[in-house]
């Protein structure tokens, strides 16, 4: 499971209850609940072997393969919901509302060990950026950094890097952005201060359109738990190795020649991105890299963080930019030079995305902007009318991560109590969920025996999605930089496809899936290196 210490995972949402915060949000007025999952997903029909990062064994369903006839293409599963239970089992059972009820009958039964689990919590940090090359290495926490002293694309296109990015160096800008301090900073550690994202703005030349007219568009994208934008990654370093018992484990880094392993990964995700014409913004989030903050966990604030930036590029407020001139400029005038002339930043189509952690910040950051939204991490939970940015068009989630309505029920506990004692958020409880059939546009990517989570989760948002969306499963384990190059370049070209028809307004290009085994089969025959694909009946 995807969870840090004292069960980071299971502490997000927003209140649905009528009594905590008035009028609930869900799914469109007048749409039922999804259909029953059970007729979806029906039970395995095989089992097959992985290797990376599983080394086991699972159930799967058999597929046809033109060389072997049939396989079975194993999965990570999750159990669908109730036979028989009323009403939407992931809404109802996992709100945040059901949460504090479970966290108040802890309460009035002593001792409550949800509240006594949270109370020794340490915020994860991930600073590997200057380990191995100190080029590149800032104090992420000062107030007056030099953005000269950020790697920019240009350093990762020398030997042994040669990566794909570099050739965006002429149209980047080094950016800053500030951003609120977190409850957690303010409450439990008395830090007011601001936090200050830092990253890159790549500058597009325009979508292609029909007739070859070009759209100025942006993509905004952040990583997965532990990337960092500005970490090196060689690649002639290994993602794993095979141990005597033949199984495989992953290589820790920092070591040999790489900070950060998948980060090479990433930053192709944003070069191709940037070749179709795109802007594309990215940071590291709160607690990485080269940003600020003392936790990289409170995902609500790293999706807030999302519609702030999107905010500043109109504004300019809390804005520093080091344009590809040499120049350091700030305020409206750094967003003038960045975006270029005719006023981009209020007619540019947007597109909000990330992966796995980033895929969670991006759920609050839609839920936000379409629906009331509570500060679930402040005391007294206030609530706000949606962000109600219009030229957000879509969602890009990559490493799907879909939050508490597909983990433990268990552990749903938790995210009532580290709102309460820590507040922050982490995983998302049923809100972003309840509410997707209103988002615009949905890309969803994921690895089919992802370790934290099944694609059933997935499978499941698709259909709550509606016609705009897509979903790309692809035979491999969770991160979007660990399924084999093949299907990273898949996701790849899958993801700017949709991304670009979605600005434009062509046709998405998608197929519609009845059930997970046809969306299963639908995925390439390829199978990340260390699975070897074998014949079923």
């Amino acid at each position: 499971m995807l969870l840090p210490r004292a069960r980071i995972a299971a502490t997000a949402g927003t209140l649905l209850v009528l009594s905590l915060i008035g009028p609930a949000h869900g799914a469109p007025a007048g749409l039922p609940p999804p259909a029953d999952e059970r007729a979806a997903a029906p039970p395995a029909d095989c089992s097959a072997r992985v290797g990376y990062r599983r080394n086991e064994v699972l159930p799967g369903y058999a597929v046809p393969d033109r060389a072997l006839g049939r396989v079975c293409v194993p999965l990570s599963w999750i159990d669908p919901a109730p036979a028989g239970y009323p009403g939407d089992y992931r809404v109802r059972a996992f709100s945040f509302a059901e949460a504090q009820r479970q966290l108040d009958a802890c309460r009035a039964a002593p001792p409550c060990s949800a509240l006594s689990d949270v109370a020794g919590y340490v915020p994860d940090q991930f600073r590997s950026t200057g380990v191995i090359d100190l080029v590149g290495a800032i104090d992420p926490f000062a107030a007056d950094v030099d953005l000269a002293d950020i790697r920019r694309p240009a350093y990762f296109g020398r030997a042994p890097y040669r990566e794909g990015i570099a050739a965006a160096e002429p149209r980047t800008s080094t950016v800053e952005f500030t951003v609120p301090a977190e409850p957690y900073e303010v409450i439990n550690r008395g830090s007011a201060g601001p936090v200050r994202l830092r990253g890159w703005y790549l500058r597009g030349a325009g979508v292609r359109a029909a007739g070859g007219r070009r759209i100025r568009a942006l993509a905004v994208l952040l990583g997965g738990r532990t990337i960092e934008t500005t970490a090196v990654q060689d690649p002639g370093d290994p993602l794993y190795t095979q141990d005597v018992t033949g199984a495989y484990q992953g290589v820790s880094y920092p070591s040999r020649g790489t900070e950060k392993w998948g980060a090479r990964q990433w930053r192709e995700y944003l070069a191709a991105l940037h070749r179709a014409g795109f802007d594309v913004l990215t940071v590291d989030k709160r607690g990485h890299g080269i940003s600020g903050g003392l936790s990289a966990d409170n995902t609500l604030q790293q999706g807030l963080d999302l519609l702030r930036m999107v905010d500043a590029l109109g504004s300019g407020a809390g804005l520093r930019a080091l344009g590809p001139d040499g120049a350091t400029r700030t305020g409206a005038e750094a967003a003038r030079r960045m975006l270029g002339p005719g006023d981009p930043a209020r007619t540019m189509p947007v597109l909000l995305g990330g992966a796995s952690q980033g895929a969670y910040a991006t759920q609050w950051a839609m839920d936000a902007n379409l629906h009331r939204w509570c500060s679930l991490d402040t005391p007294g939970r206030p609530c706000h009318p949606p962000w109600g940015n219009r030229r957000i068009r879509g969602a890009l989630i990559l490493a799907a991560q879909w939050g508490m309505p597909f983990f433990d029920p268990g552990d749903l506990i938790y995210a009532a109590a580290q709102a309460e004692v820590n507040h922050f958020v982490y995983a998302p409880t049923s809100e972003p969920l309840a509410g997707l059939g209103d988002w615009p546009a949905t890309f969803i990517g994921q690895g089919l025996w992802d370790e934290y989570q099944g694609p059933l989760a997935s499978f499941s948002a698709y259909r709550r999605a509606g016609g705009r969306a897509e979903l790309a499963f692809v035979r491999g384990p969770h991160s979007e930089n660990e399924h084999g190059a093949a299907n990273v370049a898949y996701l790849r070209e899958r993801l700017v496809r949709f991304a670009t028809a979605v600005v434009t307004g062509a046709p998405v290009p998608a197929s519609r899936f009845a059930t997970l085994p046809e969306a299963v089969a639908a995925s390439p025959p390829v199978w990340e290196p260390s699975t070897v694909p074998a014949a079923t009946r």
